[in-house]
């Protein structure tokens, strides 16, 4: 009997507690844990009643979108969501600035190669023949891919390369370089191999030879990702150098900003913001970012997102790396041979860290950027933003939170410039938030591994291709994204994680459309210096209409203009150009914001699944080229300027998207993906964002 009295006792405290959990569920005790959230209203002080009200915890005031971030629990989400006064809730998304990703790139690809190669700091001199003797003191056996070497024009010609006992070259080559890809059938020749542990001589004849060491660069590029440079002699001082271990970029002079240079055209003054992981801001080393060229401090600000804090314009605060190596590509005031390394080297710099150490953060943190950005443009004199990162789509561009900010800035008179992506070549891989359809997307194209030869440069195969959801035809234009040497310290998070790309000073080789945005930010800051009145359509329409596009041999365009847009940018072509209206015409980007509006473009889709632009799908090219097929996937073409596009051609002169507005042709856009209200925000992940996806070089 008391056996049973004790069991009805236990079964009405389980019966208890069952009821007092119930009851704790529906008041919203049990659900306490929190997710970081947007919320959205008429604007910002309405949005933070509406957090407080129900009880929600603001993180962030994101005014430039009328928005607080906050922490909010699952039951506060649902309550704001039945509000008529919140416009939206979106889910934080992850941001991530590393330069990897595992979702395009396979695990085993994160690990460095064991590249450990070595040369004599000097060259020996035979006769009319250059020695430079190359050791691999790694654990892996390195293949010889691609040769570079430039010379004196005292030399006269090129007549000889061998490499160990192997003749990989044997004619004339006039000129003052050269350079060489060994050919696929030698591509796995042992005798073109180094071998671990073991040292092997690289050797050029010349028809008659100067025999002095600074005159000389030789690159060699192995299969394995591995490179090795002709070192700087220690303690030699060359003529048109900033320091001993200066090297050449070629950027500059590839897309005629040193002409400009040459004029007096650095883009002195002109306020660049880069959002990214911060800067490499000390003394030392690091000075060509902190200081111009004339010996001026240049960083005007410095801004952490993170803590929401102004720091000292002299703190160094990239922990990564992407950061520094964004901005000196932008604007370096460093020097080799009298051709800057920037594009801007006189441009001031607002650096913005929204990126840790390890490359991560979050929407909120970056529109904190953004709005940070906005509110202080006059007081830096801010007309320049490059936005290096991208993420996947998962609205319209107008219902992104991050783009929107984007919009604002445009709206607000600052020149955005954003990364395209590095998700190609397939069509429709243009990211977040270079698919806004105002702003200046780049994508990247790469000179081949040959500096001084412009006829081998192709589109790189990683640069990201429209048209948009939208429609919309992005990139705008492209700029050299492969294997750019810019800034970087060796100890940062990205030069430790592929060290065999860093060359033990300053200097780290990189590709992605990451930097082919700072190559486009830079020619902005110097169209700006020569006129300071353009607005941001008119920098827009100046740097389309100027673009090289790459053709071929019979004039017609090599690439899609889904894949390179109007072409090259030409910063020389771009200051004296006379063209300020063909871009943005028939978009209204207060209408787009307010909501009453949104825009497509003029990119459709045929029944064979090719690309056309709608309108103007007999639209001829110079030389009688119709665009009838508008899906050019081509590759290997050459990249000269045998083409300008035409002064008339509208550039995203888009339509109104009305309520209930469907895709006509019965177009299908995104394979069949779903938006629910267009947006899918709320299912609990958090969807990566890389400033850099990596990508190998090209």
């Amino acid at each position: 009997m008391r056996s049973r009295s004790i069991s009805y006792f236990v079964l009405s405290l389980l019966i208890g507690a069952i009821l007092v959990v119930g009851v704790i569920v529906e008041h919203g005790l049990g659900d306490r844990s929190t997710q970081s959230y947007i919320v959205q209203a008429r604007d910002i002080e309405q949005a933070k009643a509406l957090v407080s009200g129900v009880g929600g915890e603001i993180t962030h005031e994101l005014g430039i979108i009328n928005a607080v971030g906050a922490r909010l629990s699952q039951k506060q989400v649902r309550s704001l969501r039945g509000m008529k006064d919140v416009r939206h809730v979106y889910e934080d998304r992850g941001v991530s600035t590393s330069g990897f990703a595992t979702s395009v790139v396979s695990s085993a690809s994160l690990s460095p190669p064991a590249c450990m190669l070595s040369a004599e700091s000097r060259l020996t001199f035979d006769d009319d023949d250059i020695l430079w003797r190359v050791t691999n003191a790694g654990a892996v056996d390195v293949q010889l891919k691609r040769v570079m070497v430039m010379w004196p024009a005292s030399n006269y010609r090129l007549e000889e390369i061998e490499f160990g006992d192997t003749e990989i070259f044997d004619g004339r080559i006039y000129g003052v370089s050269a350079a060489l890809t060994i050919r696929d059938k030698y591509a796995n020749d042992a005798r073109l191999r180094i071998d671990a542990g073991t040292t092997k001589e690289f050797e050029v004849e010349f028809y008659r030879l100067r025999k002095e060491q600074d005159p000389y660069e030789i690159r060699l590029f192995f299969q394995t990702g591995c490179s090795i440079d002709f070192p700087v002699p220690p303690g030699t001082k060359f003529s048109g150098d900033s320091d001993l271990e200066a090297k050449r970029t070629y950027i500059s002079s590839l897309i005629g900003a040193d002409a400009l240079h040459w004029k007096g055209i650095t883009g002195d003054g002109v306020g660049v913001a880069v959002i990214d992981t911060g800067i490499w801001a000390d003394k030392g080393r690091s000075n060509y970012l902190a200081s111009d060229n004339n010996g001026r401090a240049r960083v005007s600000a410095h801004y952490d997102a993170i803590s929401n804090r102004e720091l000292n314009t002299k703190f160094n605060s990239d922990k990564n790396g992407h950061g520094s190596h964004v901005s000196s590509i932008l604007l370096s005031s460093r020097y080799k041979d009298s051709e800057f390394n920037g594009i801007a080297p006189n441009a001031r710099l607002i650096a913005v860290q929204a990126f840790d150490g390890d490359g991560t953060g979050t929407y909120t943190n970056v529109i904190r950027a953004l709005d940070w950005v906005v509110k202080t443009r006059e007081k830096y004199g801010t007309r320049v933003l490059n936005l290096s990162f991208s993420a996947d789509p998962k609205s319209y561009y107008w219902d992104d939170p991050l783009n929107q900010a984007v919009m604002a800035a445009w709206r607000a008179g600052i020149v955005v410039v954003a990364s395209a992506g590095n998700k190609g070549p397939d069509p429709m891989t243009i990211g977040v938030p270079g698919n806004v359809p105002y702003v200046i997307t780049v994508g990247a194209m790469t000179d081949n591994v040959t500096s001084t030869d412009w006829t081998d440069d192709t589109l790189a195969s990683f640069s990201a291709a429209g048209p948009t959801a939208e429609a919309f035809v992005k990139p705008e234009i492209v700029a050299p994204g492969g294997h750019v040497r810019g800034m970087m310290e060796g100890s940062n998070k990205i030069a430790t994680k592929h060290p065999h790309f860093h060359d033990g000073d300053s200097y780290y080789t990189m590709s992605g459309t990451s930097q082919a945005a700072a190559v486009a930010s830079g020619v902005v800051a110097l169209l700006l210096e020569a006129e300071p009145w353009l607005t941001p359509d008119q920098v827009k329409c100046k740097l389309i209409s100027s673009a090289r596009p790459a053709v071929d041999g019979k004039g017609n365009p090599a690439y899609s203009i889904f894949q390179q847009g109007a072409g090259l940018v030409d910063a020389e072509a771009a200051v004296s150009g006379d063209n300020y209206k063909c871009a943005n015409n028939s978009l209204d980007i207060d209408a787009d914001l307010s909501g009453k509006a949104h825009f497509r473009g003029p990119a459709n889709r045929d029944s064979t699944g090719n690309y056309y632009l709608e309108g103007i799908k007999d639209y001829r090219w110079d030389g009688g080229y119709s665009f009838s097929g508008g899906y050019l996937w081509g590759n290997g073409m050459v990249w000269n300027d045998g083409m300008v596009w035409n002064d008339g051609m509208v550039w995203n002169d888009g339509m109104v998207w009305n309520d209930g507005m469907v895709w006509n042709d019965g177009m299908v856009w995104n394979d069949g993906m779903v938006w629910n209200d267009g947006m899918v925000w709320n299912d609990g992940k958090i969807l990566p964002v890389s400033i850099n996806i990596w990508v190998d070089q090209e």
